[in-house]
């Protein structure tokens, strides 16, 4: 059994991120407390049998693919504050991670006040939310060598979810396009171009996300 978690809380982040191995039990609160932020799960199977349950909110599943190994769901602001849970069953052979994220409605303002660590993390939440509802697996499961596979409609959705000219498409609708709001356009602009340049030539994860936040202006340069 294997189970590892990073957790960040900034002023308007807070990220849970875990990873997991063989057989592993999780029982997770998400408290919905505060009428300016989104809510965000991603959650993944990578191996074996695993069996996610969300008690709570009465949420569509957003990830496109049709593998039933992915679930992405997105929750704009509450109107009331209630608790939620998420239950994690994992058997011997299995490898699965999800993320739970909390994204302020004030983000944008301090984007670059962050840490270099949250500001990875954001980066990357930001491209496994957007690569998770066009049904494209994120960069971290690309071998050295490796390039993002994409068919042409699935690049185009990520250029209007990512450009610099605004959210259009599908993915301006519902609550994607509300928490993709959160973000502006430079910044969604500018891991876009860290993601592009992946796509060309492959590059670590990290450094996807590390270019994108040496150009926010939150990691050193280097």
């Amino acid at each position: 059994m294997f189970l590892q978690r990073t957790e960040i809380r900034e002023p308007t982040v807070e990220l849970r991120e875990f990873v997991g191995e063989g057989r592993v039990e999780i029982d997770e609160r998400i408290l919905f407390d505060d009428e300016g932020s989104h809510i965000v799960l991603l959650l993944e199977i990578l191996e074996g049998d695993v069996t996610f349950t969300l008690r709570g909110p009465d949420v569509e599943n957003l990830a496109r693919g049709g593998d039933d190994r992915t679930w992405l769901y997105v929750m704009p602001p509450a109107r009331r504050a209630y608790d939620a849970f998420l239950e994690v069953r994992a058997r011997a052979g299995s490898r699965f991670r999800f993320i739970i994220a909390r994204i302020g409605s004030t983000f944008a303002d301090v984007a670059g006040e962050l840490s270099c660590r949250a500001c990875k993390e954001v980066c990357k939440l930001l491209v496994s939310t957007v690569l998770a509802y066009v049904g494209v697996s994120r960069p971290d499961d690309l071998a050295p060598g490796d390039l993002l596979q994409m068919t042409a409609q699935q690049s185009q959705h990520l250029d209007e979810a990512l450009s610099y000219a605004g959210v259009y498409g599908p993915l301006a609708d519902g609550a994607i396009g509300t928490f993709l709001s959160l973000f502006t356009d430079t910044i969604r602009g500018i891991v876009w171009s860290a993601l592009q340049a992946a796509r060309q030539v492959f590059q670590p994860s990290d450094r996807i996300y590390a270019a994108a936040c040496v150009r926010l202006g939150c990691c050193p340069r280097g």
